[in-house]
């Protein structure tokens, strides 16, 4: 069986990233500018499995190639110290060879690259400091810092202190920039913190699902690339059973290449059973996963939902659960937040989550 092409998992980095050459360009145009640029900032918002993850392993990748040390983090508790961690190590490879830098100051703070991270710098020596010497290091080697935030969370302290720092060495015109990429909720949480308020200068970019003209010319590249053919019809099927999400053009691809494998022609059959197992995959890839943290109440309102094709009217939902306005307006935010579903329609819901409907009317599995 000849390797498989596709990459349907999590926190991988496909190539080509389908439909976002032009975010990819301008994020670049960015680094190319002096300190300050816009574009220096940018904040990835969208829902799973618009490729968020991916298109941060890709600026990390091209970044370092324009002559950027990167460090890719998940917010956590720890962020801070593991970014730290990380541009001390990538930096490090670039300091080989190189004069290293002497004098007591870089010595004690352990952070000029001939020297390890010493028990007192990480002891009385705050983030924005060492931050900061980091990036002087770096750029004496010619080099920039690019910092990575995955799965961003709202307001937390690590995320404050990390926006406040970068927001200073912006400010002192050190060659720094960031990228960052959460749920929409999360992402506004964050911007409306009174602390952050930089932060709405930064570039904003919402992931939304592909063209599936896109998705069609790029399956039909790869069924080309790999000797293959397919009708129209079974095409199209394929094409808009992704619903535009990047996960799962990855799934349906995947198992179309698995069941294809062989043979010449990729037909009807390939087709109906790639797609019921790219859904029955999201069950525990996706549902299961962002069902787990909800409430009781959360899923009541998901599954009230459930009992309508297309999208929902909040009323409607009102009134299968029995509740007062007030009872359903508090779960809907709670729901937005949480990047389970949207309100693009005054007065209408739907899920941001592919498939979830049918899975909650017990229609996948």
């Amino acid at each position: 069986m000849k390797k498989n092409k596709f990459i349907p998992t999590f926190g991988n980095r496909p190539q080509p990233l389908v439909g976002r050459d032009d975010v990819i360009a301008e994020f670049m145009e960015g680094l190319d500018h002096p300190e300050g640029h816009p574009n220096r900032s940018t904040i990835l918002m969208g829902q799973r499995g618009t490729g968020k993850t991916a298109m941060l392993l890709e600026f990390a990748v091209r970044a370092a190639g324009a002559g950027y040390v990167t460090a890719f983090v998940t917010a956590s508790e720890q962020m801070l110290d593991v970014i730290l961690q990380l541009l001390h190590a990538n930096g490090k490879k670039h300091a080989k060879g190189k004069k290293r830098v002497q004098g007591v100051n870089a010595g004690a703070l352990g952070f000029s690259f001939g020297l390890s991270v010493t028990e007192e710098a990480k002891e009385n020596y705050g983030f924005r400091l060492k931050l900061t010497m980091l990036t002087d290091e770096l750029s004496k080697l010619g080099k920039g810092v690019l910092i990575l935030i995955d799965e961003v969370q709202s307001n937390t302290p690590q995320m404050r202190e990390l926006a406040v720092t970068y927001q200073h060495l912006v400010g002192e015109g050190k060659n720094i920039a960031i990228a960052m990429a959460g749920l929409p909720g999360s992402v506004s949480s964050v911007l409306h913190d009174d602390i952050l308020t930089f932060l709405n200068r930064a570039r904003k970019i919402y992931l939304g699902p592909l063209l599936l003209n896109d998705i069609s010319l790029f399956y039909s590249d790869c069924f080309t690339q790999e000797g293959k053919s397919i009708d129209a019809d079974t095409l199209d099927f394929m094409v808009k059973s992704t619903l535009g999400y990047p996960y799962l053009m990855q799934l349906i691809g995947f198992y179309i290449m698995k069941y294809s494998d062989g043979e010449q022609v990729i037909n009807n059959k390939n087709a109906e059973a790639a797609v019921i197992n790219a859904k029955r995959d999201l069950i525990d890839s996706v549902h299961k996963t962002c069902l787990k943290p909800l409430s009781d109440k959360d899923r009541d309102f998901l599954i009230a939902m459930s009992a309508d094709r297309e999208n929902s009217r909040v009323g409607d939902i009102q009134a299968r659960l029995g509740v007062s306005q007030a009872y359903i307006q508090q779960y809907r935010k709670r729901l937005i937040e949480a990047g389970i579903i949207l309100s693009d329609q005054r007065g209408r819901v739907e899920y941001a989550v592919p498939y979830l409907g049918e899975y909650l009317r017990g229609e996948l599995g």
